[in-house]
């Protein structure tokens, strides 16, 4: 199957909010719970309701999600202008990617890239160009086996390797987030996802 180059567009300024970011690592601890509709939810402890916090369980890095619920509310991460989720990379690695639904494509650092074992540099997958807010720039396509938000799991997804800005692990973009019904609450700091029937 052909790749056809895909556009990739970072506004101004969410770029420079990119730039004034900490150090991003890992996701910190994240506990899993359902409220009283049945909704699943991933979260910090601290952003638990009181009244779910005794049925909250931990879910760990080397742990799967559980299984694919239908729907799932995530606790945003948000810097300024930027919102993170924890995303897990084939089922094995989990990150904060920064949701942004002004990508076409998902996008991971090259340090991801090599913490999944995913060697760029052997010439061995495609390469295509992308226009960003500093220009057109080349990049190497990959699959990876999943990217998994909140229990809801995309396979065989295709996605970009570059580095965005220093310490930026990457971007969520409409390629994953496509698959799902999808609301952003600002307000309230959740990305709500339900998957299409």
């Amino acid at each position: 199957m052909a790749l056809t180059p895909m556009t990739l567009l970072i506004r101004g300024p969410i770029l420079a909010a990119l730039l004034a970011m900490p150090l991003l690592v890992g996701a910190g601890e994240v506990r899993r719970w359902v409220d009283d509709k049945g909704v699943v939810h991933y979260s910090d402890p601290a952003s638990i309701p009181q009244q779910y916090r005794d049925s909250a369980t931990q879910v760990r890095i080397k742990e799967s999600f559980g299984a694919e619920p239908e729907k799932a509310s995530i606790v945003l991460d948000v810097r300024g202008k930027v919102a993170m989720v924890p995303t897990r990379l084939n089922g094995s690695l989990t990150t904060n990617l920064i949701v942004d639904t002004g990508a076409s494509m998902t996008v991971i650092s090259r340090a991801l890239a090599r913490e999944l074992g995913i060697d760029v540099e052997s010439g061995n997958y495609p390469v295509s160009s992308f226009r960003t807010a500093n220009g057109v720039v080349s990049a190497p396509i990959i699959t990876l086996e999943s990217i998994e938000v909140g229990g809801m799991q995309v396979r065989g997804l295709s996605a970009s390797v570059q580095d965005i800005a220093p310490e930026v692990p990457g971007l969520l973009g409409l390629n994953f987030l496509s698959h799902f019904r999808m609301d952003i609450d600002h307000k309230g700091g959740y990305l709500h996802l339900e998957r299409k029937q």
